[in-house]
């Protein structure tokens, strides 16, 4: 008899719903983005990559993984209250921010809640304290190429036009440091509050200095007004940025001009991207993709008892030997600051969108 039951019982755990078996702990990965106002398409883009890389996950990982988003409006206000319900009422894992401005406010917040924060952001700062980490092409190497694009492109005179922010003042510096030496001229370095809706003032004083080329870095929507203003001053000079063409949701103000911009994502990232949303990745799309995948890495290879979640400690371990990871963005690797170092290309915007300076035609000559 007793045979007879063991059969039975081993029979029956054969075919045991898959309902009752063990479920796989949930890592919950949260994001604070822009999902209204005039940056709502950055947030979209970002929500978009989250979820594609969530879906391009293997399906034999240690973890359940479940993104969460929270709209910020790219505000520091509201990106703290977002990181705070993302942590203390979603219960988040991890945390991902956009901007150096929003970063800088969930960096502490991270840090004080002992969770694994990444930021998209310029600013260094956004990296700094035990959890916090930056994925986003550093000041200093858009800097080094936008000073190496200007030298070898022949122009002399610079007037520059920068927004107030933390981010963009990080780039400005470092563009200046790198400018020394070039025999190019800085004539105009002009520094803007957000909010401004008439540039034509400071228009009129860069045009004064006869520059070869304006450099303008700010975001939407002031970054449409000033290019608008300057084409309606009769200036012809070429324009040109850093970043801020791939943040505009009007990229038709800018085409046949070439900027500088972060790293190019490698590999299907673009086709699958276009293929499965109808549209370009925005913004920071291929790095809020690596950075989910970074997340993964950190927690399947850290220690933990089976079927139970890594300490954060030990994720943050785990984070910090990465080298050489394969994502979308190239070989990534996580220094001791927390910061994931990634190359800035040459880019120009063609038929609407952010193309590779060197996969397309020259350009015209007013466009340099």
């Amino acid at each position: 008899m007793k045979a007879f039951i063991a059969a039975c019982v081993l029979a029956l755990s054969l075919f045991v719903s898959p309902a009752f078996a063990q479920e796989k702990p949930v890592v919950k990965i949260g994001a604070s983005v822009p999902l209204t106002g005039s940056n709502a398409h950055i947030g979209e883009g970002i929500k978009n990559a989250l979820d594609l890389a969530l879906a391009s996950l293997p399906a034999d990982t240690k973890y359940t993984y479940k993104i969460m988003m929270e709209d910020d409006g790219l505000e520091a206000k509201k990106a703290a209250s977002a990181a705070n319900k993302l942590i203390s009422v979603d219960k988040a894992d991890a945390v991902i921010s956009v901007s150096s401005g929003t970063g800088n406010v969930v960096s502490p917040i991270a840090e004080q809640n002992k969770i694994v924060h990444f930021g998209i952001a310029s600013a260094a700062s956004v990296a700094e304290g035990t959890y916090n980490f930056n994925h986003w092409t550093a000041p200093e190497e858009e800097a080094r190429a936008m000073a190496a694009e200007l030298q070898k492109r022949g122009f002399k005179k610079v007037a520059a036009l920068f927004m107030n922010q933390q981010g963009v003042l990080a780039i400005r510096d470092s563009f200046k440091t790198h400018l020394e030496g070039t025999g190019i001229e800085l004539t105009t370095d002009e520094v803007i509050n957000p909010g401004e809706k008439d540039f034509r003032s400071a228009i009129a004083k860069a045009k004064s200095t006869n520059p070869d080329i304006y450099l303008v870095i700010f975001f939407t929507p002031e970054l449409e007004i000033l290019v608008k203003q300057i084409r309606e001053a009769g200036i012809t000079t070429p324009v040109t940025s850093i970043e801020a063409f791939s943040l505009s949701n009007e990229p038709a103000l800018y085409e046949g001009l070439w900027y500088v911009d972060s790293a190019e994502a490698k590999g299907s990232f673009y086709t699958d991207f276009e293929k499965k949303f109808g549209k370009a990745p925005a913004f920071g799309a291929p790095n809020a993709y690596d950075i989910v995948n970074l997340i993964v890495k950190g927690y399947e290879t850290a220690p933990a008892p089976p079927g139970v979640k890594p300490s954060m400690e030990n994720v943050v371990s785990a984070l910090h030997q990465v080298k050489d990871f394969n994502g979308v963005l190239g070989p990534l690797s996580i220094d001791d600051k927390g910061m994931v170092f990634s190359a800035a290309a040459v880019k120009i915007i063609k038929d609407g969108k952010p193309v590779l300076a060197g996969t397309v035609e020259k350009a015209s000559p007013s466009a340099h």
